[in-house]
C-alpha cells in the first residue's frame, strides 16, 4: 500500500499543486490602458485647443501654430 505522502513527494496519482493565479492581473491593465486612453486624449484635446485659438495664446505664436 502506497504512502499517501512523505519524504519523498506526494504519492502516485496524486495531482501536483497549481500555482494560484494572480488576482486583480486583469484589473491593472485595463486601468493602465484606460489611463494612458486618457492622457493621450488630453495632450490632442489640448494641441487642438492651441490650433483653434491660434495666436491668442501666448505660448504658440512662437512656435508657429
Amino acid at each position: 500500500m502506497p504512502e499517501p505522502s512523505g519524504e519523498n513527494g506526494p504519492a502516485e496519482g496524486a495531482e501536483p499543486p497549481q500555482p494560484a493565479k494572480p488576482r486583480g492581473q486583469w484589473f491593472y491593465y485595463g486601468l493602465g490602458l484606460s489611463l494612458q486612453t486618457f492622457l493621450w486624449f488630453l495632450l490632442f484635446l489640448a494641441i487642438t485647443v492651441a490650433v483653434l485659438v491660434g495666436g491668442k495664446l501666448t505660448e504658440f505664436r512662437y512656435v508657429g501654430f
